[in-house]
């Protein structure tokens, strides 16, 4: 039972939701980091074949500008003004270009003498003049070096680059990569999740045609489902098929049962009478004959409340009429006689209250109703009947005081063959679900409840 309510709380739309929305994520996160990782690796090709080619160019462009074989006692130095401009994204006109202040060079002769070299970076040099590529802090700051010896001029051209240029644009890429899936999964949750709906339609209205079933209707499921759905509407088919053949098999056998043991019940009644005039005063005769009598009249009461079943399950169409409520009720307590003598009676019931229901059955529900009251009820205790006018219809409650009933055992109360207690009493367990049945046929409904110090309170409710 655990095991199953733990399979209830499972949802296939939700879990088949969580799958494509990990697999979505998942697969978006991957990609963006293999492109992030990817375009960080570009960028620093791309920056490194810069300043290669912008120590080359120095190389071509600045020997006419300065004597490097007579080399003069002070260097010549380019000044770098600061653009204030600090990211990509913001402008910058011609003459203070966006950066300009985040790259530097300087030019040194083979002695190691500075010829060459922007302000921006100081006058030491930046390398260990080996050439390649090499990284250094400087003021806090890290740069990406590159040392070219220009073997035509014998100096050492070396241009430089601070980290954060490579960073913020490695850092825009990798903003794209996280702010498009931060879009793309929602809408394509979205998305998703429409499709779901639409595509478990048919079941959800698969679930509410069979949720909305009455337990007897043993019909079977018509409704237009797809392909994939239909291997189940025949399983279900085949299962209501076999159920109704089964109950239409235990009505008949339960409907010829009563029929075969009403004569022998007869006979055995008739020979019980006979006997009585036959034994003497014998105590032990008359408590055999006693048992006899008791046996009959318990067997002859399950045959009559087999018969009435079999005749109630069979109901084609009620026979519906107006009917005065409290002569029905006199002739349903007449019927119980002697039984009835035992109580007290407190019978609030209007005379001018009218029922719209097939008298006949609704007797048979009145009958059973006050006899439980009376079998389950210590001698000589009140057993109340009461009819009220309600807005939709009428409702007649029967109370007793009797053991009462717990909240499971009400709630198979109206189970066939279900007794409270076997051991005692007369009956099959028959009369709540003949009643309840012949209620449901007048649309009405039965209610049972204990009662706060002591017995039970039936309540029928009958539409008008």
């Amino acid at each position: 039972m655990n095991r199953l309510k733990v399979l209830d709380v499972y949802s296939l739309r939700l879990l088949l939701t969580l799958l494509m929305l990990s697999g979505i994520s998942l697969s978006v996160g991957i990609s963006s980091w293999l492109s992030t990782r990817d375009a960080k690796h570009q960028i620093e090709e791309l920056f490194d074949a810069q300043m290669l080619q912008t120590a080359k160019m120095l190389e071509l462009f600045y020997h006419d500008e300065a004597d490097f074989k007579h080399p003069q006692s002070q260097p010549q130095v380019l000044h770098v003004p600061d653009s204030q401009v600090s990211s990509f994204a913001e402008k910058s006109d011609a003459l203070k270009l966006a950066y300009e202040h985040k790259l530097a060079f300087q030019i040194w002769s083979e002695a190691g003498q500075a010829l060459v070299f922007s302000d921006n970076i100081g006058r030491e040099p930046l390398t260990k003049f080996e050439q390649g590529y090499s990284k250094r802090v400087f003021e806090g700051e890290l740069w990406h070096v590159f040392s070219f010896l220009s073997a035509k001029y014998k100096v050492w051209i070396i241009t430089a680059q601070q980290d954060e240029v490579r960073q913020e644009l490695v850092s825009q890429i990798m903003h794209n990569a996280v702010i498009v899936p931060l879009i793309v999964v929602p809408l394509t949750l979205l998305i998703v999740s429409l499709l779901f709906y639409i595509l478990f339609r048919p079941l959800k209205t698969f679930e509410r045609e069979l949720m909305a079933r009455s337990p007897n209707d043993l019909t079977p499921l018509a409704m237009s489902l797809p392909k994939e759905l239909v291997p189940v509407r025949l399983a279900l088919n085949q299962y209501i098929s076999s159920i109704a053949r089964f109950i239409a098999r235990e009505r008949r056998f339960s409907a010829d049962a009563a029929h075969e043991l009403k004569t022998p019940l007869s006979v055995i009644k008739l020979h019980q009478q006979g006997l009585e005039g036959l034994v003497g005063d014998d105590p032990a005769q008359h408590i055999h004959l006693a048992a006899i009598d008791a046996g009959v009249k318990h067997m002859s009461h399950t045959v009559e409340q087999l018969l009435l079943l079999a005749r109630v399950d069979s109901i084609a169409e009620l026979n519906v009429q107006s009917y005065a409520l409290l002569p029905m009720v006199e002739d349903a307590l007449n019927q119980l006689m002697p039984l009835i003598t035992e109580y007290e009676w407190n019978i609030d019931v209007d005379a001018g209250l009218i029922l719209k229901c097939d008298r006949f059955y609704w007797l048979v529900v009145l009958k059973n109703i006050i006899e439980n009251a009376c079998k389950y009820s210590p001698i000589e205790t009140e057993i109340s009947i009461s009819a009220v006018q309600v807005a939709a219809g009428v409702e007649i409650k029967i109370a007793d005081r009797g053991q009462g009933m717990t909240s499971e055992q009400i709630a198979n109360a109206t189970e066939r063959f279900y007794r409270v207690n076997e051991n005692e009493g007369i009956g099959a367990g028959l009369g709540l679900s003949i009643c309840h049945h012949i209620i449901g046929l007048h649309q009405g409904q039965l209610t049972i409840a204990s009662r706060e110090q002591a017995g039970l309170a039936v309540t029928l409710f009958l539409p008008q």
